[in-house]
């Protein structure tokens, strides 16, 4: 195994829905009980599979885990230690919105075992937040990242560039508002039109209303420089850390150590097999009170999907993957003949043998990818 593992937790619930969502979720809480009681059935079912794994992360992602009670976070992290061999210093992210937050429940969240919250904070303008049904305002999120400060947890905020009625003057005053913050941790994401009706539809009847991927492109690379003069490194392609302060649990992603996934729709890569359960929430309690697994997808990665597996996420980290697997892979790979133009291009760079996208690569990043598929 490649260091301590991870555990991932899907919370579906929301109040509503926010127009780019691609995520399952539900804005109907009817089932909540039930849902938590089979995320207890899951792990007991998981845990004679970890055996004797170590993690070292645990991911409550959504949906909107701050709508739970802090008393309903605190016994799904009691039941994840008590099931599985988590170290006492594990990373235990949380994700929240910011009309969720308070002083108090940011202490209560800590209290119940949560020492990094990730927030949805999106953008710092009202009218951007407003076009995609964002219920809070600049300020509570601004407020919100205060509040959490003071509870001392450690703090990622997101942001997305492409929103409807963003400006590059806008974006920039995001980026400079969150940089301002005591957060140690930002990732900035472009808007995935294309996996909302509402946001697509939007964008072709209304394209002077969104940035084009020109003007996205140039903000990208100036939003790397500011964030890299106020501390941040860019370690992963949407993300920036300061020192020692990266996503723990995302990493592992990248770098393919085992996870589990609990929960509606949740993916995991253990022992080799990539694993998803079901996306219907009934679905999912239903298997779990029949004493089985929800699973809609269990299949081993072979030998050769996981070597392409790891240099193609690899690459999205800044480290790089060493140039030996690279040069294994694309030895039956449709992107061998582009591979020397990617580089003389100034797309990948080569030091210490080792082959990174540059800053400018990784703005075209999905299309390299791809090819090394």
């Amino acid at each position: 195994m490649n260091g301590p593992a991870g555990i991932y937790v899907h919370l579906p619930y929301c109040r509503s829905r926010c127009g780019y969502c691609s995520f399952v979720v539900s804005t109907d809480g009817s089932s909540r009980a039930d849902y938590l009681a089979a995320l207890e059935r899951e792990a007991a079912i998981l845990a004679d599979e970890a055996g004797g794994a170590t993690f070292d992360s645990i991911y409550l992602g959504g949906g909107t885990p701050s709508l739970l009670h802090a008393k309903e976070i605190g016994r799904l992290i009691s039941v994840l230690r008590a099931r599985f061999h988590v170290e006492a210093g594990a990373e235990v992210t949380m994700e929240a919105n910011p009309d969720d937050v308070s002083a108090g429940r940011a202490h209560d969240w800590k209290a119940a075992g949560v020492n990094r919250v990730s927030v949805g904070v999106q953008s710092l303008e009202d009218g951007e937040l407003t076009a995609v049904g964002r219920r809070h305002d600049a300020r509570r999120a601004l407020e919100a990242l205060q509040e959490l400060a003071a509870a001392f947890l450690s703090l990622s905020a997101d942001l997305i560039l492409g929103l409807p009625s963003q400006t590059a003057a806008s974006f920039r005053r995001s980026i400079a508002g969150l940089a301002r913050t005591e957060i140690d941790h930002i990732s900035v994401y472009l808007l995935e039109w294309d996996k909302s009706r509402e946001i697509e539809e939007d964008r072709r009847l209304r394209p002077e209303r969104y940035l084009s991927d020109d003007v996205q492109a140039d903000l990208w690379l100036e939003m790397g420089e500011a964030l890299a003069g106020r501390g941040f490194a860019h370690y992963e392609i949407s993300n920036w850390a300061r020192p020692g302060k990266e996503a723990r649990h995302n990493v592992k992603y990248w770098k393919r150590t085992p996870t589990l996934g609990l929960g509606v729709s949740a993916h995991e890569l253990w022992g080799e097999r990539r694993r998803a359960n079901v996306s219907a929430i009934p679905a999912y309690v239903g298997s779990l009170k029949e004493g089985r697994r929800p699973l809609a997808l269990d299949r081993p990665v072979s030998r050769e999907e996981a070597a392409r597996e790891k240099v193609v996420l690899g690459l999205r980290l800044a480290e790089g993957v060493p140039a030996a697997e690279i040069e294994d892979l694309l030895r039956d790979c449709a992107g061998a003949e582009d591979y020397t133009a990617w580089r003389a291009g100034g797309l990948l760079s080569e030091r210490d043998g080792k082959v990174r996208f540059t800053e400018r690569g990784f703005l075209v990043s999905n299309e390299v990818l791809c090819r090394l598929i």
